[in-house]
């Protein structure tokens, strides 16, 4: 990909990087580097398969269902719901290189042909009204809203099909300034549990259950990787002042979560039934 990319698409860039990115720094970053970043990583934000799994579980879909995972990343749930379900898997992300890589991983896991790979702007999907028994989005609806996304999607689900969504969510009013100041800066739009359970209801959806994340899905599969890979990148880019502040600004919310977990800030779950 190329390193001078047009501010619109730039900007879509910037929204489908999960909670691992510093957002703060969009003027300082190229897609490349964005990319440089984040490619190696298990998986780009808050979640595993073993999560993913429990969530499944729940649901009563039919046999080989068809499923959209919007801002799918590199694929590490992708992969695991095709391989749950026996069904189709469509993967939608704008990044270019994090699908070439999942198509990688499923062919190396014999799933290739279960899953599709689609590249589009997640604000700007058009399928057919009816398309999916189950659409699944992790931590990428502050790119287009919560609520706008779950008036915007539903068209997207048969009758009575599923959307499972994770975001974060302000847990208590306890948070300590420095984690408040840090998590409410970089998602505004962050709310509590009841406001979210709120705009689910209104939204016409029933909600069949919530799923906290566990702070060892975050470590294993997104903040330790990355902590690695930031020590690499920062001796390679020793001299770049830009870059290292980049590498800066992911190491500082890998020090606030160390510092405060998911007590007062967490990702979470949330299942629901058109």
């Amino acid at each position: 990909m190329s390193s001078s990319v047009q501010r619109g698409d730039f900007s879509d860039f910037i929204n489908r990087i999960d909670y691992c990115s510093a957002k703060d720094s969009v003027e300082l970053m190229t897609e490349d580097f964005l990319t440089e970043i984040y490619k190696d990583l298990p998986k780009l934000g808050p979640g595993s398969p073993e999560t993913a799994r429990r969530v499944y579980a729940a649901l009563e879909l039919p046999k080989r269902p068809v499923i959209l995972d919007v801002g799918c990343g590199t694929g590490m749930t992708s992969i695991e719901l095709a391989r749950i379900s026996g069904g189709r898997v469509f993967a939608l992300d704008i990044n270019q290189t994090f699908l070439d890589i999942l198509r990688e991983r499923a062919i190396v896991q014999s799933l290739a042909e279960r899953i599709e790979t689609i590249r589009k702007d997640l604000r700007s999907m058009d399928f057919e009204e009816d398309s999916f028994d189950l659409i699944w989005a992790e931590s990428v609806v502050f790119a287009v809203g919560f609520e706008t996304a779950l008036k915007e999607w539903r068209r997207f689900l048969k009758p009575g099909g599923y959307l499972v969504i994770s975001l974060l969510v302000r847990l208590d009013d306890n948070a300590p300034i420095e984690a408040k100041d840090y998590w409410e800066h970089v998602y505004p739009s962050v709310m509590t549990q009841d406001e979210v359970q709120d705009t689910i209801l209104k939204a016409g959806y029933r909600l069949l259950g919530t799923l906290r994340i566990p702070d060892s899905d975050s470590w294993e599969n997104c903040y330790g990787p990355l902590e690695e890979i930031l020590g690499e990148l920062r001796n390679e880019y020793a001299n770049d002042k830009q870059k290292r502040a980049v590498l800066d600004m992911n190491q500082r919310e890998i020090d606030i979560f160390r510092k405060y977990g998911s007590e007062h800030y967490g990702f979470l779950v949330y299942s629901m039934q058109a």
